[in-house]
């Protein structure tokens, strides 16, 4: 058995943490809970390692372990006493909990799967999800059930803000009067969304957004990134651990290869190319799509950084004959001058992130980010 808790690998979220390990050493667990905060700052996680120690088997100090029979179950989405929901397309469940249709069942299961393995990567169904009232039918029933073996029966509703006005009110009054031993966790990228009576029924825990050095650390212990593409996407990420994973792997999308098309034209100075695709687009793209172009943009810069001295850590290896003539281009005195650049034009991307969420002139924020690609590109 390991000797140490599970609790240790989630990283950066301090304040959290504390609430729960008090609540745990003084017994005072509450009968329901919202962690909400940002995408990817470990919610999920934490509210199944909270159920975990509530019912580990190992010694106090230890827990959850990850390793005893309690926690193995809950690890693997196997416990009786672990009731989780999350939005989906119509299942056509039935009240006793089976699922009717076949190709929403293969997806389900699908999404335990990636649950599992892969809990950072997304899971697409093919169709519009939300958390349906049968779901909360079968919830209530399974509730009014004894628990199986658990110390704690533990539900935990994810995304609990995709509940439509009659599945909240269904819910509402099982979360008013929850059964004795059970802790219902409910976590939210919105909690305004949710009805205000749920949310004042429960104790809330604030996720903050994650540091980007402890980012940067978990990128480098977890997942094999070389410090300084790290730093970069670190700085990117937006405190969101799960984004900056999605960078570090390179994701491909039309996006992506919009950025690398304004990398190419600031790169070849057509400043007259660029301004006529810019106005060809300005309808085409969004503030979200705008960001996530513009984190693209600083992926493919922080690459330049690396494609000589280091290229098996390279993010967008695909594009290697790009980077290496874009670098060759580049004049600079060495590559401690080209580092310190790369990270100014980084910071300043984030500052444009910030003005888009502000609202800003989308049209003055794509002048703005080319003359400053075009800028670095002529140190």
């Amino acid at each position: 058995m390991q000797e140490q808790s599970l609790f240790q690998k989630i990283r950066g979220q301090s304040r959290a943490l504390k609430i729960l390990f008090q609540a745990i050493e003084n017994e005072h667990i509450a009968q329901a809970y919202l962690f909400h905060g940002i995408e990817g700052v470990g919610k999920f996680t934490t509210a199944l390692y909270f159920g975990m120690a509530l019912n580990c088997l190992a010694n106090k100090e230890f827990r959850p372990c990850g390793v005893c029979s309690s926690c193995h179950k809950f690890l693997n989405f196997e416990h009786p006493d672990l009731l989780y929901l999350f939005p989906t397309p119509n299942l056509q469940l039935t009240p006793e909990g089976e699922i009717k249709n076949d190709e929403y069942r293969k997806e389900y299961e699908g999404y335990i799967r990636n649950k599992i393995e892969t809990p950072w990567e997304d899971y697409r169904f093919s169709s519009n999800i939300m958390i349906r009232k049968e779901s909360i039918s079968w919830l209530i029933k399974r509730l009014n059930i004894s628990s199986y073996e658990a110390k704690y029966r533990i539900c935990i509703i994810e995304d609990a803000d995709l509940m439509n006005i009659e599945t909240a009110n269904a819910f509402l009054k099982t979360l008013e009067e929850p059964p004795e031993s059970t802790v219902i966790i409910l976590t939210t990228n919105n909690p305004s969304q949710l009805l205000p009576t749920i949310v004042s029924r429960c104790q809330p825990i604030h996720f903050q957004p994650v540091d980007p050095n402890v980012i940067a650390q978990i990128l480098i212990d977890d997942f094999n990134t070389s410090p300084r593409t790290a730093r970069i996407v670190s700085q990117i990420a937006d405190g969101s651990v799960k984004y900056a994973i999605h960078l570090v792997q390179g994701e491909s999308s039309k996006l992506r290869e919009r950025a690398f098309e304004i990398m190419q034209m600031a790169l070849e100075g057509n400043d007259l190319a660029y301004y006529r695709s810019l106005q060809a687009n300005l309808q085409k793209y969004n503030a979200e799509n705008l960001i996530e172009i513009i984190r693209y943009l600083c992926m493919f810069v922080g690459d330049l950084d690396l494609i000589e001295s280091a290229e098996e850590q390279v993010v967008n290896i695909d594009k290697k004959d790009f980077l290496i003539e874009a670098r060759a281009k580049i004049p600079i005195q060495n590559s401690a001058e080209l580092t310190d650049k790369v990270l100014d034009f980084v910071l300043l991307m984030q500052d444009y992130i910030r003005k888009i969420r502000g609202n800003v002139n989308l049209q003055l924020i794509q002048q703005n980010l080319y003359f400053q690609l075009n800028k670095l590109f002529r140190l």
